[in-house]
């Protein structure tokens, strides 16, 4: 995002203009880092009003039914970097997240089950359709989830490598690293 390549480079002005016509055209994410900037005054004078604008403008495009923003707006509910920390909605946002489709949360939301995380209760069978949801999806952390089920006693099956070249082409860094272990 050139936005954010124009904060690291401390053009402050060109990335609060960039930032904010992605926030404005509906980008979570910008949404998000507006909030974020506005909140601890980077880049900008801090403000609690522009803040506040644009964590109601983040909720309001996850209202819509955007997979996207539900995520985002679980993640900053659930470890309560721009919201205030709050388990229960963070999870009501992740399960729509899930719902609708996007990959990520339908991988943590399975995590979260078998694990037994956040307030869910373990449920093996619940976590195993989450996880199937996201491996369809072709989920990067998925794929490499069920690449690890296709091992036979330690040794790699032609399967296994079919699924890490796959989540490793998504740019899921731990496949590629048993893939170099496995495949010299």
């Amino acid at each position: 995002m050139a936005a954010l390549q124009a904060s690291d480079e401390n053009r402050s002005e060109e990335a609060l203009r960039l930032m904010e016509q992605c926030a404005t055209e509906g980008d979570p994410v910008a949404c998000y880092f507006m909030a974020l900037w506005y909140r601890d005054g980077e880049g900008v004078l801090a403000s609690a009003v522009q803040s506040e604008h644009w964590m109601q403008e983040m909720q309001r495009i996850a209202e819509s039914d955007n997979a996207e923003a539900q995520w985002e707006l679980g993640q900053a509910l659930r470890y309560g970097n721009v919201f205030p920390c709050d388990v229960r909605r963070a999870n009501y946002w992740l399960e729509r997240a899930a719902e609708n489709g996007w990959g990520e949360a339908q991988h943590q939301l399975a995590w979260y089950l078998e694990t037994g995380q956040y307030g869910y209760a373990d449920d093996k069978q619940m976590a195993e359709q989450w996880y199937q949801r996201a491996f369809e999806q072709e989920h990067p952390e998925a794929l490499y989830t069920y690449a690890l089920r296709e091992f036979k006693g330690g040794t790699i099956t032609e399967k296994a490598i079919e699924l890490l070249k796959r989540a490793a082409e998504k740019g899921f860094k731990q496949a590629e690293h048993v893939l170099r272990q496995h495949t010299h």
